[in-house]
C-alpha cells in the first residue's frame, strides 16, 4: 500500500527551545541559528513539516511522571462515554485506563495530563511560524501561516471542548509566562478557533476531488472550514456553523467511501480515502529504528485495545497484532444492543463490533480448510478447541460483542510487526455530514438536505431499509452519530454538549466479563461446543470506590496538577 507522505522538506536545524533560558555556554554543531532560519520558502516548508511531525508525535506519545502514556488524545476522548468498556486482564489492571471510563480519575492521572501537556507542545510549533513569518511575502508563506492557524485553532478547540476555559497561547511563551484560563470562556474560545479557520481558509490548498490522497495528511481549506463549523456548533452557534460546514459539503472534494470499503477506513488500505478530511502521515522510515517508528504511530492504542490474545485458544487472521493485545476496549452491553437493533448484518455493524458466535464462525483461521482439504463445516467449528477462548477466567470488560474497528490488521503491521503504520485519523467527511445535519435540525433549516445525508450515511452503512430515517429530528442525528463515529472521539463530548449524561452516571457499576461455556471446569455447566455467556460484576461498589458521571464536575477534565502546581494563574474548574 503506498504511504501518502507529505511533500515538504525537513530541515536540520528545527531544535529550538520554547523559553528564553540562558542557554549553556557550549558551542552547538549541526544547528541552525534562529536568525539564520524562517528567511526563505524553503524554511516555511521545513517548518510545516515539524509542525505535523510535532503533532503527530504529541498525539502519539509523551511521559508524565515516569508513566508512559502513548495515544492520550484517542484515550481521553473516548473512553469517558457510555458506549464502551475499559476493558482488561482483570479488576485493577491498567486502572488508569478503568478510571478515566467510570469516572474514578483525579487531576494527577496519566491520561488527562499527558493530553493537556502534549496539546500544548504540539501548538508550540504552529506559534513558531506565526511568530517568524508574515502574510503577504508569498504564496507559500501564506499557506504555511495559514495551516498552522488552523492546526492551533484544532488544537485549542480540542482543549476548550475537554477543559472549558484553557489558556489561549497564540504566540511562543518566555520562560517565566504563566497564561490564565482564557478570559472569554469557553464560548469565547470556540470562536476565536472558528474566525482563526475562517480567515485562514482562502490562503489554504484545496483537495483535488477525491483521489488526491496527498490532500488528506496536510491541513486543507476543507479541514479549516470543518474545525471552524464544529468549533461554532460547540459553541451553540448553529447559524454560523450550518455556513462552514455547508463549504465543506459543497466543494466537491470529498465523499463517502462504498459500504464494503467502510471498514477498510481505519487501516493502512484507507489511508487518503475520499472522506479523510485530515489524517497524520505514518510515514515508514528505514533509517530508523522500529522503536522510534513506535512512537510515530497508535502504538500503545493498539496494544491496549487489541483482543487479549493470551486468552484465546487461538486468533482469526483479521487480528494483525495476534498474541500482542491486552482486551482494554470492550463494546458497551447497551450501545451493543442498539446497534444490533438498528444496523443488523450492515458493514459499518460487522466492521465496528463482532459477537463470539461470529468470532467461531465467520472470522478466519489457519485451520478453516482441513486436511483432506474441505472447509471445515459450521458445527465442525463450534466444536474446534483451537479457537474461541481457552482460559476460564474469561475476558473482563466484554460483553457477547467484541470490538473490531480498533483492531490492527495483518496489513497494518506487514514487515514490523510491533508497530501499526496506518495513518493517524483526526476527522472524516461523516463527520461533517452529521454536524451539518444536527445543524440543520437546531436552526430549523436546510431540514431536507439535512435528512438526504443522513440517508447517504445509512445506506453506505448497509443497514436495513425498514430503519432508514423518514424525518430529521435531533434523536436521529444522535443515534446516528453513535453509530457511525464509535470510538472517533465523539461520543463523550457530544453527550456532555447535549445533556445526555443519564448512561454516564451508571458507569462502572456493572461490568461483564464474557466466558465459555466449552472450557467450564464444571461437568454440570461445560457444553461440547462453543456456548457464550457473561457474568456482571460490580468491583467498584465492593471496593469501595466510588463511580460513574457526576454532574457539575465531570462535564470539563480537571486541569493537571502538573499545571496548577506552577501556574498559580489557572484556575481549576468546578467540582475539582
Amino acid at each position: 500500500m503506498k504511504k501518502y507522505i507529505i511533500p515538504l522538506i525537513f530541515a536540520a536545524g528545527l531544535l529550538f527551545s520554547a523559553c528564553s533560558e540562558d542557554r549553556l555556554e557550549i558551542p552547538q554543531k549541526g544547528v541552525i541559528p534562529m536568525e539564520s532560519f524562517y528567511i526563505t520558502d524553503e524554511d516555511a516548508e521545513s517548518a510545516a513539516t515539524a509542525m505535523y511531525a510535532r503533532l503527530l508525535v504529541q498525539l502519539g506519545t509523551v511521559s508524565v511522571r515516569g508513566t508512559m502514556i502513548y495515544t492520550p488524545w484517542v484515550f481521553a476522548f473516548n473512553l469517558p462515554g457510555d458506549d464502551l468498556y475499559a476493558a482488561c486482564k482483570e479488576y485493577g489492571n491498567n486502572d488508569f485506563e478503568a478510571a478515566v471510563n467510570e469516572f474514578r480519575y483525579d487531576p494527577s492521572n496519566d491520561i488527562i495530563s499527558s493530553c493537556y501537556r502534549n496539546l500544548y507542545l504540539a501548538n508550540h510549533r504552529c506559534n513558531l511560524i506565526t511568530d517568524h513569518f508574515q502574510y503577504g511575502e508569498s504564496a507559500i508563506k501564506d499557506r504555511v501561516i495559514s495551516e498552522a492557524r488552523v492546526i492551533r485553532a484544532w488544537i485549542h478547540m480540542t482543549l476548550a471542548i475537554g477543559w472549558n476555559d484553557p489558556p489561549l497561547v497564540d504566540h511562543v511563551l518566555e520562560g517565566g509566562d504563566k497564561p490564565a484560563n482564557y478570559e472569554g470562556g469557553q464560548k469565547g474560545l470556540l470562536e476565536w478557533c472558528a474566525k482563526e479557520c475562517e480567515e485562514a481558509a482562502p490562503y489554504m490548498r484545496k483537495r483535488n476531488g477525491a483521489a488526491d490522497g496527498e490532500a488528506a495528511v496536510v491541513a486543507t481549506q476543507g479541514f479549516a472550514y470543518a474545525v471552524a463549523g464544529k468549533s461554532w456548533m460547540f459553541a451553540k452557534e448553529y447559524d454560523k456553523a450550518l455556513t462552514d460546514l455547508k463549504k465543506v459539503i459543497d466543494s466537491g472534494s470529498y465523499s463517502l467511501v462504498p459500504g464494503d470499503q467502510y471498514e477498510k477506513m481505519f487501516h493502512i488500505e484507507g489511508d487518503g480515502n475520499a472522506e479523510k478530511i485530515f489524517e497524520l502521515s505514518v510515514v515508514e522510515n528505514a533509517n530508523i529504528s522500529n522503536g522510534t517508528q513506535r512512537f510515530r504511530s497508535i502504538w500503545q492504542a493498539a496494544n491496549m485495545w487489541c483482543w487479549r490474545g493470551d486468552r484465546f485458544a487461538g486468533l482469526p487472521t483479521e487480528v494483525g497484532m495476534r498474541f500482542n493485545g491486552w482486551g482494554g476496549l470492550g463494546v458497551g452491553k447497551d450501545f451493543a444492543d442498539k446497534f444490533i437493533a438498528n444496523d443488523g448484518d450492515s458493514f459499518r455493524r460487522k466492521a465496528t463490533m463482532v459477537s463470539y458466535d461470529e468470532i467461531i464462525t465467520d472470522l478466519h483461521y489457519s485451520n478453516d480448510i482441513k486436511e483432506d482439504g474441505t472447509p471445515m463445516t459450521k458445527e465442525e467449528k463450534y466444536k474446534d478447541p483451537t479457537r474461541g477462548l481457552k482460559d476460564i477466567r474469561g475476558l473482563y470488560g466484554n460483553c457477547m460483542y467484541l470490538q473490531k474497528k480498533r483492531l490492527i490488521s495483518a496489513e497494518d503491521v506487514e514487515g514490523h510487526s510491533i508497530w501499526p503504520a496506518q495513518n493517524f485519523l483526526i476527522m472524516r467527511y461523516a463527520e461533517v455530514l452529521l454536524m451539518y445535519a444536527e445543524c440543520c435540525v437546531q436552526t430549523g433549516k436546510e431540514l431536507d438536505k439535512g435528512l438526504e445525508v443522513i440517508r447517504q450515511i445509512q445506506q453506505r452503512a448497509g443497514i436495513p431499509e425498514a430503519n432508514y430515517a423518514t424525518t430529521l429530528t435531533l434523536d436521529v442525528v444522535k443515534n446516528e452519530k453513535m453509530f457511525e463515529l464509535w470510538c472517533e472521539g465523539c461520543r463523550f463530548p457530544d453527550c456532555v454538549r447535549w445533556g445526555d449524561t443519564a448512561g454516564m452516571e451508571a458507569a462502572g457499576s456493572d461490568i461483564p466479563t464474557l466466558h465459555d461455556h466449552f472450557i467450564d471446569p464444571d461437568p454440570a455447566t461445560k457444553t461440547d461446543y462453543h456456548s457464550p455467556y457473561v457474568v456482571m460484576h460490580n468491583y467498584n461498589k465492593e471496593t469501595g470506590k466510588r463511580a460513574g458521571f457526576q454532574k457539575g464536575k465531570h462535564e470539563f477534565f480537571p486541569f493537571p496538577d502538573l499545571e496548577t502546581s506552577i501556574n498559580p494563574n489557572i484556575r481549576q474548574n468546578p467540582g475539582w
